[in-house]
């Protein structure tokens, strides 16, 4: 059995590490705690897989998006037998908004002792031969290309289309792919596309609404793919995302599937959940029910319906 039946995993460079340094001393303080500070995602990974395989109960994962993707591999690693827990010291915690656990570091490490569960699903991605799961979301496109010349009210008005508003005036710097898509068992899509969503959760981007009806625990995929479109149009998306429903825009394609395979041209890089995967065609496929994971007091199965 493992040494303690509770590990913590503290990303000493996440964002607000050091502004809760008194969450990590707490933690330190407890015999049923072990903290380890890894040093890196990869060094992460294996000591989870050793520390669950050894029988920990909990694994919390103290980071960003990067530290929650390593803690989510070596679980998986080991046969996901241990409960994830989050404390939210990066600075998108997507993941995180999905689950309801609070923002505030102190108000995420007193779940841990309320310990409310769910099984939820996971996404597993193949490209390049190489398998690895995500918890929230995977992006490919012209993500994120911009985003440090906007500001917050421009990231609020224009939402997962946020990237676009830099270059309206300027479209010719976005890259267009001529992607082959194949949702479940469907005949292939042929699709001139900006920017695609691989969506588990609902926000990416540090809270910005992707996918607004997605469930952790449906066993679908929410999938979003923004059409190679003109500046007026585009436009016409971000008005429709301030107003209502995006998704019902015509330059948008938006598709619940089970599995979902994307070829590229030129090769589109993903990100999963701050993994970035290798250029070239990826394969997405749902893992229902896949993980243990502790939920705050206001998560929700989906939007519309309670826990």
């Amino acid at each position: 059995m493992s040494e303690t039946p509770i590990h913590l995993l503290w990303n000493s460079h996440a964002g607000s590490a050091e502004a809760n340094q008194d969450v990590l001393a707490m933690f330190q303080s407890r015999p049923d705690v072990t903290v380890h500070q890894p040093g890196s995602d990869v060094e992460a990974c294996k000591l989870v897989e050793q520390v669950s395989r050894n029988g920990a109960q909990t694994v919390i994962a103290a980071g960003g998006d990067g530290t929650v993707n390593s803690v989510v591999q070596g679980l998986m690693h080991a046969g996901a037998t241990s409960t994830l827990g989050i404390l939210p010291l990066g600075t998108g915690n997507d993941f995180c908004r999905t689950l309801a656990i609070p923002l505030d570091v102190q108000q995420a490490a007193e779940l841990v002792d309320v310990a409310e569960t769910r099984q939820v699903d996971l996404v597993r991605a193949v490209n390049d031969s190489k398998s690895s799961h995500f918890s929230n979301m995977a992006t490919g496109g012209n993500t994120g290309q911009f985003m440090d010349q906007l500001t917050a009210d421009m990231k609020q008005f224009w939402g997962p289309l946020v990237y676009l508003r830099g270059v309206v005036d300027v479209l010719s710097e976005l890259i267009c792919y001529d992607l082959t898509v194949q949702f479940d068992d469907h005949p292939p899509q042929q699709i001139e596309a900006l920017n695609v969503f691989v969506a588990n959760g609902r926000t990416s981007g540090t809270g910005l609404t992707v996918a607004p009806d997605a469930s952790l625990e449906d066993g679908f995929m929410d999938v979003v793919i923004v059409r190679d479109c003109e500046p007026i149009q585009i436009a016409g998306l971000a008005t429709d995302y301030a107003l209502g429903d995006y998704r019902e825009n015509e330059n948008i394609l938006y598709q619940r599937a089970k599995k979902v395979r994307i070829e590229s041209d030129p090769p589109m890089a993903f990100t999963a959940d701050g993994n970035l995967l290798t250029k070239g065609t990826v394969e997405f496929e749902i893992c229902p029910s896949a993980l243990k994971v502790i939920v705050g007091a206001d998560y929700v199965t989906s939007p519309d319906l309670p826990i």
